[in-house]
């Protein structure tokens, strides 16, 4: 082989790893996750305060039901997220004791009840706050807002929801009926 057929041959190989490199940085640069300027945030804001509008308007509340609706919501989701929170903790300490070299199983079956003493507090509180909506609503009202979280449940818990409730109007037509 000549000298100018290997320096051929390694100005080719150069070219093909500078090649390499550069779609291999590209290809790491566009899969980092982009941070989330202001605006983005302000925009899930308002994407929030348009929700609670759109809820307003589809259900006709006065501006005495917006405010009573608005101050409910922040109460809730805010003792939600605690209760979430601790749940990803307990979580967290399962996972570790899991780890663990000998995992103590009284301390997972104390965390394993709490998380379930922790769900149960969650499950009650979501009860307290539609039963604190429906005394704000009007029948009416109240039938609309149903629809409204019908419609916002995923489809494997609206199928859930409808079985409980046929069952349901089937026994009230055969009492009504004898």
């Amino acid at each position: 082989m000549n000298i100018f057929t290997k320096n051929r041959m390694l100005v080719g190989a150069v070219i093909l790893l500078v090649a390499i490199n550069i779609a291999t940085i590209g290809t790491i640069a566009l899969k980092l996750p982009k941070p989330q300027s202001p605006n983005v945030r302000e925009g899930f804001t308002r994407q929030r305060s348009n929700l609670g509008m759109s809820i307003s308007t589809e259900l006709g509340l006065t501006p005495e039901q917006e405010t009573i609706f608005e101050e409910l919501r922040k109460s809730y989701f805010e003792e939600n997220l605690e209760i979430r929170r601790t749940i990803q903790a307990h979580h967290r300490m399962i996972m570790q004791e899991l780890d663990s070299e000998s995992p103590n199983r009284v301390k997972l079956d104390s965390l394993a009840g709490e998380i379930g003493r922790l769900h149960e507090q969650q499950q009650l509180a979501t009860i307290e706050h539609f039963t604190t909506l429906r005394e704000v609503c009007s029948p009416e009202q109240y039938q609309n807002l149903q629809k409204l979280f019908r419609r916002a449940m995923p489809p494997n818990q609206r199928m859930l929801h409808r079985e409980r409730r046929q069952p349901m109007e089937r026994r009230r037509n055969t009492t009504t009926n004898e």
